[in-house]
């Protein structure tokens, strides 16, 4: 047959889905022809699945449908090159699903076509047994998914493109009102963007695509062994706890150095508040070259702890517990947050002496501009964006003041230009109780002064890495459109701006070369002598 990317996916008048699903799950779907040769699942015996894992009909299915040249049979010897096929053209799609949560997308999927909502019954999608508890047997397992590893690498990028995220659903983070169209609709526009029917502007799009560049972080061995030494901390039990009995939560410095000492001691948990498009996949990377972390983008995977509840953000009274029992396996987690958090991020006990958090801060007209597969669905790749598509994209409700709409209780910010200063306030107040803020603009200096405080070593760091070239005002073209951007996010703006104060770097200082090697770096670190005196640091703090 014709290869799947010679057909015009980016047709105005075809609107594309595909639905994944987990490569072994999909090899322990059965069928008469399977049950024929190898037995049926439940009386399956030892040598049966053992032919069942030999079998090569079946390997690397969906990359052996969805490429050129049927790449993919090669089974672990297939190539990456073979892998990056067809992510290219699961980006072409117009909308994935998860089968994992396939009801709850079949939904979405009709909110953003303008159909009516089917009634279905949730939860039919999602497995009871792991495909590993089916087998019964781990090197069985263990075989199959070696000869089938692109495929599953496959599957689990593709999560990231799904219109419906199915972890959050299992852990809880769904929240009723992300189905319905709360930006407004598009209808004015759509004839730019060539599509018919009226797009509900939900919060499903824009979130999807995290497109940061990990590619900086190089291992480096001169990193290796204090990272080794912080990795044996990593699998201590927690003993010899520095306590706050007598800290003052109101007194923030002498919180952060009980968090930072405790830490070092591998008794805290450092845990990075990832507001998508700020950076997640590049501080992910960088942390699994120190220390464990979780397998799936440092968020949650199949090594997770069964004695820690999945779903983020933690109440108050768990917090202590929940960074305990992680510490013991990992040395970092994140928490994304695209959509609205399940529950208010104020509630964590953002104090805990266990805890080392931290939130990377980005320019909000930036992070408009990192684009992902939803958005140049909708207003075009900004290369080839026209003047209409401009207009489109500057109308569009569903970015609105993104980062207070995630960091503040009952989503203050999306109106716009009308967001009151008692909302900026409230975020300001939720950024005091991190640890740390760094800056995107110096990602890559916030993070050596971040392994610095807290006692590791960082491979080689690509210093322009978090920095943009072109403005957002140049990149947009015309002022009246940034000026109009600006005006709907200019809460978000006042609070990055303000981040700055806080911020681990100074990054203005950076780019306007004030370093001087006599002056002890005070233009570039943000200081604070009494706090570093009782940290016992030597002046990379706040």
């Amino acid at each position: 047959p014709t290869p799947l990317k010679e057909v015009k996916w980016e047709s105005p008048n075809l609107v594309s889905f595909i639905v994944m699903k987990d490569p072994i799950d999909r090899r322990l779907s059965g069928d008469a022809t399977t049950s024929k040769l190898f037995g049926e699942e439940a009386d399956r015996t030892e040598e049966q699945w053992e032919a069942f894992a030999k079998y090569d009909g079946s390997i690397n299915f969906m990359l052996t449908r969805l490429t050129p040249d049927h790449c993919g049979e090669e089974g672990e010897n297939a190539t990456i090159a073979c892998l990056e096929h067809g992510k290219e053209l699961l980006r072409r799609f117009t909308f994935i699903l998860d089968i994992q949560c396939l009801e709850e997308g079949l939904e979405a999927l009709a909110n953003e076509l303008g159909l009516p909502i089917p009634d279905v019954k949730k939860g039919r999608g999602r497995t009871s047994m792991s495909a590993r508890e089916r087998i019964g047997n781990d090197d069985i397992y263990d075989f199959i998914v070696g000869r089938n590893r692109l495929d599953l690498e496959l599957y689990e990028w593709s999560k990231s493109l799904s219109l419906v995220d199915c972890s959050a659903l299992d852990e809880g983070d769904f929240d009723d009102d992300l189905n319905v169209a709360d930006a407004g609709d598009v209808d004015q526009f759509s004839d730019a963007i060539n599509y018919n029917y009226t797009l509900n502007a939900t919060d499903y799009s824009d979130d999807k695509f995290d497109a940061e560049d990990d590619s900086v972080f190089n291992n480096q061995s001169d990193s290796k062994s204090t990272n080794e030494e912080l990795g044996s901390e990593i699998s201590l039990a927690s003993n010899n706890i520095t306590n706050q009995d007598n800290i003052n939560i109101d007194d923030r410095e002498s919180i952060r150095a009980l968090q930072i000492e405790n830490y070092k001691k591998g008794n805290a948990l450092l845990l990075n508040i990832h507001i998508t498009h700020h950076a997640g996949t590049t501080f992910c990377a960088a942390m699994k070259q120190i220390g464990n972390t979780p397998s799936n983008a440092c968020n949650g995977g199949d090594d997770w702890p069964e004695t820690v509840p999945r779903h983020r953000p933690w109440e108050y009274d768990e917090t202590d517990r929940n960074a305990i029992e992680l510490r013991k396996v990992y040395h970092f987690i994140s928490w994304e947050f695209g959509k609205k958090p399940r529950s208010p991020l104020v509630d964590v006990n953002w104090e805990s002496p266990h805890l080392v958090s931290v939130i990377v801060m980005k320019d909000p007209i930036d992070r408009r501009l990192s684009g992902d597969g939803g958005i140049n669905r909708m207003f075009g790749k900004e290369e080839e964006r026209t003047e209409e598509q401009w207009e489109a994209f500057a109308k569009y409700d569903g970015s609105i003041n993104f980062m207070l709409t995630r960091l503040t209780p009952d989503r203050c910010g999306t109106e716009g230009e009308n967001t009151t200063e008692e909302c900026l306030e409230t975020g300001k107040e939720l950024l005091r109780r991190f640890t740390y803020i760094l800056d995107v603009k110096c990602l890559d200096e916030g993070l050596e002064a971040l392994a610095g405080e807290l006692g590791f070593s960082l491979p080689y760091l690509n210093k322009d890495s978090g920095k943009t070239q072109v403005s957002a005002r140049e990149r947009i073209g015309d002022d009246e459109l940034y000026e109009f951007i600006l005006r709907r996010n200019q809460r978000d703006f006042e609070l990055y701006e303000w981040s700055k104060g806080l911020s681990l770097v100074n990054c203005s200082a950076l780019e306007e070369e004030l370093f001087d090697d006599d002056d002890d770096n005070n233009d570039i670190i943000n200081n604070d002598d009494d706090f570093n005196d009782s940290a016992g640091n030597d002046g990379n703090v706040l």
